[in-house]
């Protein structure tokens, strides 16, 4: 199997798979080509290892206002690029879900499964004054509202297709991009364009890497209120009240990125929690 480097689009040209033909899979292990006694009773092998690298490179900038006059407040913005070899975490994957081409690894790598390259976050706290007349200090004096508020880019994702084109039995066999914008939508529900994807020729992988493609970016804002009630010297009522997704906006999950299994490929088919609220009280003593 060779590469011949980047193309236009920023993937890989479509590469060869040698040895592959249409017969049937057991017929095109590598074991049963061998040697067609014995590997006719070998099933799939796949191959993993501890090897690899990863780059991770980031800018962070970070403003913080201490508490002082009743608030306090901190912002952080991460700019960020991770690039790394295929890796499955340490864990035992299933067979068939390695490398597509067990003498070149490198052909997997391509942006981290974690990698997210911006991220923004705001938190801050503000708490009422002590007031000066009795009835306003009891019901205005020490609330404390906090907040949060989250935003990133999206997940990286692979385009794959469910359809042995490598011949190779592997699955996760990724596809050809022949449009530059594989976008249809990022703000719909219908994300990514499948006139922008095709399946490679029999017995070659697709010239799309792993991790190439972008997932819809997530952004949250938290907020809770809460006041400490003093009852006596050791006993004490917290009322606390949480909202999460304060604005209940529509925070869409990824699209389904498996072409030729239904025709939802490039859909969003779910999004994440809607405002949730609740109420606690705790009693101290």
């Amino acid at each position: 199997m060779h590469a011949t480097g980047p193309n236009a689009t920023g993937g890989l040209t479509q590469t060869s798979y040698p040895n592959c033909s249409t017969a049937p899979l057991n017929a095109r292990r590598v074991f049963n080509t061998l040697k067609p006694a014995e590997g006719k009773f070998i099933g799939y092998m796949d191959v993993y290892d501890d090897g690899g690298t990863q780059s991770y490179n980031g800018l962070l900038l970070s403003v913080q206002k201490r508490l002082g006059n009743n608030y306090s407040t901190s912002v952080n913005y991460t700019w960020s690029h991770c690039i790394g070899d295929f890796t499955q975490g340490g864990s035992t994957p299933n067979v068939g879900t390695g490398y597509l081409d067990p003498n070149n690894r490198r052909l997997d790598r391509g942006n981290c499964q974690a990698d997210r390259r911006h991220i923004f976050n705001l938190t801050a706290v503000a708490e009422t004054p002590r007031f000066a007349g009795a009835v306003t200090r009891a019901a205005l004096t020490g609330w404390r509202l906090s907040g949060i508020y989250r935003a990133s880019s999206g997940a990286p994702l692979t385009i794959t297709t469910s359809i042995d084109r490598q011949l190779s039995g592997n699955t996760g066999q990724r596809v050809n991009q022949v449009l530059p914008d594989i976008y249809a939508n990022r703000d719909g529900l219908n994300y990514f364009n499948p006139a922008a994807f095709a399946q490679p020729d029999l017995g070659k992988i697709g010239n799309m890497g792993r991790f190439n493609a972008v997932g819809p970016g997530f952004f949250q804002l938290d907020t809770a209120l809460s006041r400490v009630f003093k009852i006596r010297e050791r006993q004490s009522l917290e009322v606390r009240g949480e909202a999460f997704n304060l604005t209940n906006s529509v925070r869409r999950n990824n699209p389904a990125t498996v072409i030729n299994v239904t025709n939802t490929f490039g859909q969003v088919l779910s999004a994440n929690d809607p405002r949730i609220m609740q109420f606690a009280l705790k009693y101290v003593f």
